[in-house]
């Protein structure tokens, strides 16, 4: 039954997500695309996207999108709680054991200890996302499959959030409107 399926999955996603929606980014494309194939790659990435620019943490909103798609309303319901349940009862356990322990050094280490698996979670969804974007998938790789659109305009986009400090809203915005354009005047040259 796909509520007990929705629930299962994001249940597990939700108790394993660890650093967050990017570096859990990976984690939700395995379950969903690759095991429950209820998305394609395409479909993944675009979603993220869309995920990005709506308000709200990322893996939550990607958890509502995949609840939508493949369950209506209440799967919406069932995968966006299902998720947060875990981060919900663990949270309030380490934030207890936090405040009375914060200052112990084996605390202090532990925080640390997690630091690098956390940024390559996070690094390893950013090259899948990356790949996707530019080349239709990791194992599209090559210059000839290479989106000569997409490419660019992130990198005009990348310059633009770290030397005009463009804001997200406006970086998704404006990568939107900027690429509905060249898509369109390259969709008319090629007919």
């Amino acid at each position: 039954m796909i509520y007990f399926d929705l629930f299962r999955t994001f249940f597990l996603i939700g108790m394993f997500s660890f650093g967050g929606g990017y570096a859990s980014m990976e984690l939700i494309r395995s379950r969903v695309v690759a095991q429950q194939h209820w998305l394609t790659n395409t479909e993944y990435t675009d979603i993220i996207s869309i995920a990005e620019m709506t308000p709200g943490p990322l893996g939550i909103n990607i958890a509502s999108f995949v609840g939508t798609r493949t369950a209506g309303i209440p799967g919406t319901i069932i995968a966006t709680l299902s998720y947060v349940l875990p981060a919900l009862v663990i949270v309030s356990i380490m934030a207890t054991i936090y405040y009375r322990c914060r200052s112990l050094n084996g605390v202090q280490g532990v925080l640390k200890g997690l630091r690098p698996a956390v940024a390559a979670m996070v690094f390893a969804a950013a090259v899948k996302l990356a790949a996707n974007a530019y080349w239709g998938g990791l194992d599209q790789l090559r210059f000839e499959n290479t989106n000569l659109v997409a490419l660019p305009l992130s990198l005009v986009f990348l310059w633009l959030l770290r030397t005009k400090k463009l804001g997200p809203v406006q970086t998704i915005l404006g990568s939107g409107v900027v690429g509905a354009i060249l898509y369109a005047i390259l969709g008319m040259m090629a007919v």
